[in-house]
């Protein structure tokens, strides 16, 4: 039964197994994202029609390794939130991929709100597992779920301002969703 299995020496073992793999698509990703939020800054009209079709894939490919992880994952590890957000991300992406640029920049207001709002409680949501096993340096992760949630409450706020200003609020997001994922990678390491 459950008292009988150790879930900390179970979880090592599958993070070392896999932090090689994880640490490398954490690199790609966030270099991804921090290159298209810099080019929304500096080039905001002519780069919507492709900032949008990387965010779709971005959303397309953190859906699939969402619901990846959690069929990969042991029973106790399996987090719902996990399954959840990667199906709302994959069907965000093929959604952005499909409407039109006019009618995108106001939907992706409400379905960033919803990304923003899942991502961030899963990232908080995760916290509590890492504390229960004595992981430290978390700071960057919490910064994050936190940053996730007062975006996404924005969104939901203020849609029309939101909608205006959807270039920039998305080269924020995936500049410092980029940079969170980049010092995570880094700090990265196996577990003794």
């Amino acid at each position: 039964m459950y008292w009988e299995f150790d879930f900390i020496n179970e979880f090592k073992e599958n993070w070392n197994r896999r932090i090689k793999k994880i640490k490398t698509l954490y690199l790609i990703l966030s270099t991804i994202m921090i290159i298209a939020g810099c080019a929304c800054i500096f080039f905001p009209i002519q780069t919507f029609s492709i900032v949008k079709f990387i965010v779709a894939i971005v959303l397309i490919g953190f859906g699939i390794y969402s619901i990846v992880n959690y069929c990969i994952s042991t029973s106790f590890f399996k987090d719902p939130f996990a399954i959840v957000h990667g199906i709302i991300n994959i069907l965000f992406g093929i959604l952005i991929i499909e409407t039109p640029s006019i009618i995108t920049a106001f939907s992706l207001t409400f379905m960033f709100a919803l990304i923003l709002l899942f991502y961030g409680t899963e990232k908080i949501a995760f916290l509590q597992k890492l504390k229960y096993f004595n992981i430290t340096n978390t700071g960057a992760y919490t910064f994050s779920g936190v940053i996730n949630i007062i975006l996404a409450i924005i969104f939901f706020i203020l849609p029309l301002t939101s909608t205006i200003a959807i270039n920039y609020i998305i080269a924020f997001y995936l500049i410092v969703d980029g940079i969170t994922l980049f010092i995570e990678a880094i700090n990265m390491k196996k577990i003794n």
